[in-house]
């Protein structure tokens, strides 16, 4: 019985020995959880886009604009002119179909014309946009991007619902993927560039041309200081204080016209009075025209508010002489809608005060309504919050400033503000770590069933379901870009650690439960019958085996030189046949590498992961300091059973090639279970050695 065991069983129950039972429980668990996986997917999924009428976008790859490209970008405006200024824009006007007059509406602009630019994953990417004069974006086009996904799925950010996002945003947001933006599926890094890119380069240009100025910290909570004051006033609190002051004059009919003002040299003032966007378009209007920062809000009401006319306003302070309010000098507002001004007149404009005059001391205000021998006349001056800011009174203390500061550099504080990753995934941030865990209850335990537990939520969410899957172009990213290329995506960070993490201690942990093409090459070797396997694996020899695992070396180093070189030149695609597979895109010649693969792999169990993948090459290299190795005992001197067990090829008795070796606890199963020699003490094997050496 001994000799059987020994001769025959070792190297004839080697593939039975090799292959795992499943069970009726482990497909049980395995479709529990695939359902749960969808489940939460769905649960935490965006709505699904709405297509969009017209506008098919469609990348150009071409940064030559064309003059329909700026209509689509600005639909509003029917005439651009030439590039010009700096940053270089073309301006869009909109003409008056009744006077033929032109208005400017807004300004189209390269975001490459307007850098730095934003690097998307292989190079920045080339954008047309434009902003209107109320800092808002009218809309964007995508011109040219060398993203490494276009090899794999073609022209995927031509999507117009994704673009169509843009139109209507204030650059002053923060473009948060995720949050404010619906960001392409599976291309997160190309999201994140696409957003900031845009967001950046109008910033530049509506502070180059719109007087655009971002909020910063002490901004803000000076803003909400002055908010918090202000709104402890009634509308007839603020008449009694002498905030607001009223001029209420007769004019023929029988009508009456009043005017109302207060001091709004402030945003948050012009927020609570009449909105922030009517003080955001007075004050841009101001400063466009004269450069003018002091602005007094003018209400025009009461039954004759018609006939309001701006010249018959005069302004005098200090015995100068009147000076009548010309045209420039009294800028729109809306229509008091809007604000605490809302229901106490019937239109709002703003006084653009020049320096001429001190804001801070009284100001002599006359209007001579229509009919009227003599002005009527109001003494304004700045009372209370208003005073303050008139004087250049910070609102904030010193110490309020400096804490502000210090909390807003703060490392850790700019980290939870504004983390690279933006808006934080938590459905998907979950469902990694409930892969991980698996994958390391299935390591530590050395159970085939809690492994193929881990291996359908592996092939079901990370392959299927998110195509989250790691790739040899996360190393020329980072190579040519730093870290960058995948901290905006936090799942994508976390399995990128977790990787790292686990192959220095361990080795290619990665390769066997985490790869969804690795599991995939598992399920066709399981599949295949074990007769047929036995068959094919004399097809192999050892010695071609052991020179074709360098090939992969070979490709690692050829796509690395091809990224350095030429960073714009992408081939990884070539090697990395899992973007074809789970995405079912790609050129007939991917589809071809594709099934030659997992043909292969019929025959040779991983021949993929033996002899072509560049990221395993990758993994090889790091797993050769890894410290805690498979245990070999000393009954694998004369056992063959794991040496034929192992997918990849990587034992020779009791060696193992560690940077081939992937980790799926077939051989430590084997050991655990005492299979072959290693049922046997080794004192008893090396007796029944001579005993057949004397036979």
């Amino acid at each position: 019985m001994f000799k059987r065991l020994t001769k025959h069983s070792l190297r004839g129950r080697v593939f039975s020995l090799g292959r795992s039972r499943v069970t009726a429980i482990d497909i049980t668990l395995g479709f529990v959880l695939a359902i749960s996986l969808m489940a939460s997917s769905l649960a935490t999924a965006q709505p699904p886009r709405q297509p969009v009428e017209g506008n098919p976008v469609r990348t150009p790859f071409s940064t030559e604009v064309q003059p329909e490209w700026l209509t689509q970008v600005m639909p509003e405006a029917d005439s651009f002119s030439e590039k010009s200024g700096e940053p270089p824009v073309y301006r869009g006007y909109q003409t008056d179909p009744d006077s033929g007059a032109q208005t400017l509406v807004g300004y189209v602009f390269l975001t490459a014309d307007a850098p730095p630019e934003e690097r998307g994953f292989s190079a920045p990417i080339d954008m047309l946009a434009g902003v209107n004069l109320d800092n808002e974006l009218t809309g964007i086009k995508i011109l040219n991007y060398v993203e490494s996904y276009v090899n794999t799925v073609g022209d995927f950010a031509a999507d117009p619902v994704f673009q169509a996002q843009y139109q209507g945003k204030h650059i002053g947001d923060d473009f948060q993927v995720r949050r404010d933006i619906d960001g392409i599926a599976g291309a997160t890094v190309t999201s994140f560039a696409i957003s900031r890119g845009v967001r950046e380069a109008a910033r530049r240009v509506a502070a180059a041309y719109n007087g655009f100025t971002p909020d910063n910290a002490v901004d803000v909570a000076r803003s909400q200081r002055i908010l918090e004051h202000m709104q402890q006033f009634t509308w007839e609190q603020l008449l009694e204080e002498g905030i607001v002051q009223q001029l209420t004059m007769p004019i023929p009919g029988g009508q009456e016209l009043q005017l109302t003002l207060t001091y709004m040299g402030h945003p948050a003032l012009g927020e609570f009075f009449i909105g922030r966007q009517a003080y955001a378009r007075a004050e841009r209007d101001a400063a466009a025209q004269l450069g003018g920062n002091q602005l007094i809000l003018l209400g025009v009401g009461g039954s004759g508010f018609g006939q309001f006319r701006q010249d018959r306003m005069q302004l005098q302070q200090d015995g100068s002489p009147r000076r009548r309010v010309m045209a420039n000098r009294l800028v729109t507002a809306g229509n008091a809608d809007v604000g605490m001004i809302a229901g106490h007149a019937e239109f709002a404009g703003a006084l653009v005060i020049d320096d001429n005059y001190d804001i801070t001391q009284p100001l002599n205000i006359f209007y001579q309504p229509l009919g009227s021998l003599e002005p009527y006349e109001l003494t304004f001056q700045p009372v209370g919050m208003g005073a303050r800011i008139a004087s250049g009174d910070p609102i904030l203390s010193e110490q309020e400033i400096e804490r502000i500061i210090r909390a807003e550099n703060s490392a850790i504080r700019q980290f939870i503000n504004n983390p690279p990753w933006g808006v934080t995934p938590w459905g998907s941030v979950l469902m990694s770590l409930l892969i991980f865990t698996l994958v390391m209850v299935a390591f530590i335990r050395k159970s085939s069933r809690w492994r193929w537990v881990a291996l359908t939520a592996t092939l079901v969410y990370l392959g299927i379901m998110e195509a989250g899957f790691l790739s040899v172009a996360h190393i020329t990213g980072v190579l040519l870009q730093g870290p960058d290329v995948f901290l905006n995506n936090l799942p994508l960070t976390m399995l990128v650690v977790f990787t790292v993490v686990t192959t220095l201690i361990w080795g290619r942990v990665f390769c066997s439960s985490l790869c969804p093409f690795g599991v995939v090459q598992d399920i066709i070797t399981r599949l295949t019958p074990k007769r047929l396997r036995h068959k094919f694996s004399r097809l192999m020899p050892q010695k071609v085996h052991d020179k074709a695992i360098y090939l992969k070396y070979g490709f690692l180093a050829f796509i690395i030189g091809a990224a350095l070189i030429a960073n714009n030149v992408a081939v990884f695609q070539y090697f990395e046949p899992f973007g074809t597979l789970f995405f079912l895109s790609g050129s007939a010649v991917l589809f071809a590498i594709l099934a030659a693969i997992l043909l292969a792999c019929v025959v040779v169990p991983r021949f993929y992961c033996r002899y072509v993948c560049p990221l395993g090459a990758a993994l090889g290299v790091v797993s050769f300091v890894s410290p805690l190795r498979i245990k070999r005992v000393p009954q694998c001197t004369v056992c063959t059973v794991c040496e034929h067990a192992c997918p990849t090829g990587a034992i020779r008795r009791e060696k193992i090639d560690f940077k081939e070796c992937v980790r799926c606890d077939i051989c430590e199963d084997k050991l655990i279970k005492k299979a072959g020699s290693c049922r046997h003490d080794m004192s008893r094997i090396i007796v029944r050695h001579k005993e057949l050496r004397t036979e």
